[in-house]
């Protein structure tokens, strides 16, 4: 239980970790919609997985849920590089 909250508090905060993407070109007009493409195809590929008993995952299936928002974040990172971003952390 212990590794568990642990493991929930490094999400929580890496998650409110702030920065900002910027076209390497300078032309930021279309970040949006890059923004939006780039999301729609991180959850198309992971939607995310439920656990059986949405109150409290199996240890198996933590993992899951785990991977699939590591995939996820990835995704849309590999989708924000290749449409010419770079991400600053402010």
């Amino acid at each position: 239980m212990k590794r568990l909250f642990l493991i929930a508090i490094l999400l929580f905060l890496s998650a409110c970790a702030t920065g900002t993407w910027h076209k390497t070109s300078g032309n930021n007009s279309s970040i949006e919609n890059d923004k939006g493409y780039c999301s729609s195809l991180a959850r198309s590929k992971f939607p995310g997985y439920i656990c059986e008993n949405p109150l409290m995952c199996r240890p198996d299936e933590f993992n899951k849920v785990l991977d699939q928002i590591i995939q996820k974040k990835a995704t849309y990172q590999n989708c924000m590089y290749r449409r010419g971003y770079n991400y600053k952390e402010n």
